[in-house]
């Protein structure tokens, strides 16, 4: 199970990230969310969610020396007990699906199989796959 981008459809109105960093840290924080929407224009936004191993082969754990990118039940997540933000799993990232603030790793989680960027996202631009 993976959290499928459609890009053409997204309009870049970014509740996906603000739904997730209220669900996972109780905070509206666009940089903690686990999706980043890239705006390359002004009418061309692209979502970066990570495909838990479906459109790439786990780099960002390969790449972590710190053991804080963990596998479990097929869905990859950050051990923030571990990380060190070193930037490594976001540099080995494929999908640019990992990115680092405040010396964290974020990315998606699959919140605990209830994407919330999923549920919230009105333009089907984002949507449950697997």
């Amino acid at each position: 199970m993976y959290v499928k981008a459609i890009p053409e459809n997204c309009s870049g109105c970014m509740v996906c990230e603000i739904v997730c960093s209220v669900w996972h840290w109780k905070v509206i924080n666009r940089r903690k969310a686990g999706i980043r929407i890239e705006k390359k224009s002004m009418v061309d936004d692209i979502p970066h969610v990570c495909s838990h191993g479906n459109n790439c082969n786990f780099e960002c754990i390969e790449a972590c020396k710190f053991d804080a990118m963990k596998k479990k039940d097929g869905i990859v997540y950050v051990d923030y007990e571990k990380c060190t933000g070193c930037k490594a799993c976001e540099r080995a990232c494929p999908l640019n699906a990992v990115w680092i603030y405040e010396k964290k790793a974020y990315k998606c989680d699959l919140c605990n199989g209830e994407p919330q960027c999923v549920k919230f996202c009105s333009q089907n631009a984002i949507i449950l796959e697997g």
